[in-house]
């Protein structure tokens, strides 16, 4: 069954299946969003975000953001073959954004979707190891992120003990250092 759309705002949809039995089926749905894992080796490294979120208040996440503004925006793009470039340059957007640094030779590592049945939320997770530095955030007025270079050790730490609350960035962290042997 194809599902209607019963409602269509700036970052929910809500999409509804009617079973034949009436009842209603409902999903939420949200443009997904990129998380990007930035490691610098020369001093064992990741860069985290410190951000003061109207939505939770202090947190401590990795830069990114969404790929498209809006549901719509994105159904535009999703089926276009060359979607992972998308994702890419969305990506990199939000680091130069977020952490005034250029990243290149950007990779998508993993791919987390969430909510089960009910809610639709997607993150990509994109690794690099290459950047520069641009020297300055270009933030808008309600964004307050401070960027720290946190050592790889306490990265762990700090995931471990909720330090850093986005649990599929502590799950996608967790997997990268594995990845690079840092644990």
């Amino acid at each position: 069954m194809t599902p209607t759309i019963a409602y269509d705002g700036k970052i929910i949809r809500v999409e509804q299946i009617i079973k034949p039995d009436g009842r209603i089926l409902e999903k939420a749905v949200r443009p997904p969003g990129t998380r990007v894992i930035i490691y610098d080796p020369s001093v064992d490294k990741i860069l985290l975000n410190q951000e003061v979120r109207l939505d939770i208040g202090k947190d401590i996440r990795l830069p990114g953001g969404k790929i498209r503004e809006t549901n719509k925006d994105w159904d535009q793009v999703k089926n276009n073959p060359q979607k992972e470039a998308i994702i890419i340059e969305a990506a990199t957007k939000e680091v130069r954004e977020e952490a005034g640094l250029e990243v290149s030779d950007l990779k998508i590592f993993t791919i987390s979707t969430s909510g089960g049945p009910t809610v639709e939320f997607t993150l990509y997770y994109l690794v690099t190891q290459k950047f520069s530095v641009i020297g300055h955030q270009d933030l808008t007025e309600d964004e307050i992120i401070t960027n720290i270079w946190v050592p790889v050790k306490e990265v762990i730490d700090m995931c471990l003990t909720g330090k850093i609350q986005e649990g599929r960035s502590v799950a996608a962290l967790l997997q990268y250092l594995h990845s690079i042997n840092k644990i």
